[in-house]
């Protein structure tokens, strides 16, 4: 009996406990993975309220955002905003992916355009070859898995 209700215990608690860890590591304050991208991004980043390691922490880190939300909400987030977004890639906008196309299929992913050619765009993005990890690929556009951008705005 005692060992039942010690197990029932440890299951009550033990996700409360983990759950708590988790949350204080992921919004405690971080150095940066990695130089910011542009030279308008503030030494250490700008303010940053999203958990660190995801790719809305990095695209937050060197873009003004002023939404909150999953990936997969930013953009209708900024639009409600009254934050423009477009149809095309410019450097420096976010990109904003849905659920699908090897996303996340709970909450979508972000990323930052560092450059854009004939055909492609180049991005910036974190947590997609490691939690917290900071990589760049180049993407062909059109991009049928793009739900659109949230471009650079004149307080950047």
């Amino acid at each position: 009996m005692k060992l039942m209700l010690t197990a029932l215990l440890l299951l009550v608690t033990f996700p409360a406990v983990v759950g708590t860890a988790a949350a204080a590591v992921a919004t405690a304050p971080h150095p940066a993975p990695a130089t910011r991208l542009f030279l308008w991004v503030p030494p250490g980043g700008f303010p940053d309220r999203f958990p660190y390691g995801q790719c809305t922490w990095w695209a937050a880190y060197n873009r003004r955002v002023t939404w909150n939300g999953n990936a997969d909400e930013w953009l209708a987030n900024a639009k409600g905003l009254g934050v423009p977004t477009n149809s095309g890639p410019s450097v420096g906008a976010i990109a904003v992916y849905g659920p699908v196309g090897g996303y996340s299929h709970l909450y979508g992913h972000v990323s930052v355009v560092i450059a854009v050619g004939a055909g492609t765009y180049t991005v910036s993005e974190m947590n997609v070859i490691g939690w917290g990890r900071v990589s760049t690929r180049s993407i062909r556009w059109p991009d049928p898995y793009i739900e659109g951008f949230i471009p650079l705005q004149g307080d950047q």
